[in-house]
């Protein structure tokens, strides 16, 4: 019962944080002063307030529940590494997906300044830490302790895209796109008893995604700029809408081969490895 209603209360958490977080961070622009005419500094203002938020409730489940959220697990480095090849990897397949699908097509955007494109990356990495910490610091291990890691890999994975429903996703290829993606994302957290591997694969997707290669938004570019601006067109299966690669047949295409072999990975070892992911009492 414990972690039913852990659950329960992570994404009633969401819900508030989602539907009272925009308007609180409207009302607190003005504070930025001469920064309200710049797009990246509202986005970053956005972004510390609701990721903030959700930082914040992760740190009080954490407490309550006696564990540490923040834990990275073993084998640090080899976990970074791992997860930073399997995020590039697999938006790099989907993008290869949706170019051999004829969805690829050259922007016209101006690539960012130096400056804009390096603080971007920050705060691309604070909100892909903080979804991490939240779901698979967590949630996730609550969830293992109660029902089995099997169970809280499913469930924390649909609590990870219920926040994008309630952010504003709707195609259901995207919210199967991020079932799937809560999916790679638990897994590696799993299997190397902590964060480091999930942030770094969670960071390098969304940052190759948005910095590198400019594919979100579609179409257009983001807020603090990208090395290149591509554009997805044609048939919203293969990425051309405003959810882009995230509501493509390309994306899921790329996540199962992720999925693959993580599984086959973690089979052998699914003891260890549900024993591993429950994190040491909060320090």
């Amino acid at each position: 019962m414990r972690g039913l209603f852990v659950l329960s209360a992570a994404i009633g958490a969401c819900a508030l944080i989602v539907w009272f977080g925009p308007a609180t961070a409207e009302r607190l622009v003005p504070l930025l002063g001469g920064f309200q005419q710049s797009m990246a500094a509202v986005e970053t203002l956005y972004t510390v307030v609701i990721f903030g938020a959700l930082l914040l409730v992760a740190l009080a489940g954490g407490t309550l529940c006696k564990l540490n959220p923040f834990r990275m697990g073993e084998h640090r480095a080899a976990m970074l590494i791992l997860g930073a090849l399997a995020g590039a990897a697999g938006i790099l397949a989907a993008t290869l997906y949706a170019r051999l699908a004829g969805s690829l097509d050259p922007g016209v955007a101006t690539p960012g300044f130096v400056v804009t494109i390096l603080w971007g990356s920050l705060v691309i990495l604070f909100a892909a830490a903080v979804e991490e910490i939240y779901f698979r610091g967590w949630l996730q291990p609550v969830l293992a302790r109660d029902y089995g890691l099997p169970v809280a890999l499913l469930l924390s994975s649909l609590a990870f895209a219920a926040l994008h429903v309630m952010g504003g996703a709707r195609s259901p290829t995207t919210l199967a796109n991020l079932f799937l993606g809560g999916l790679v994302f638990g897994l590696l957290a799993a299997r190397g008893g902590g964060l480091a591997g999930a942030i770094a694969a969670h960071f390098t997707w969304n940052w190759t995604e948005q910095i590198a290669l400019g594919l979100d938004p579609n179409p257009g570019m983001g807020s603090f700029g990208a090395l290149a601006d591509l554009e997805l067109t044609g048939p919203a299966i293969w990425g051309g809408s405003d959810e882009g690669l995230n509501a493509s047949i390309a994306m899921t295409v790329a996540l199962f081969a992720l999925l693959v072999p993580l599984l086959i990975w973690a089979r052998d070892s699914l003891v260890p490895i549900s024993a591993g992911s429950r994190p040491a009492p909060a320090e």
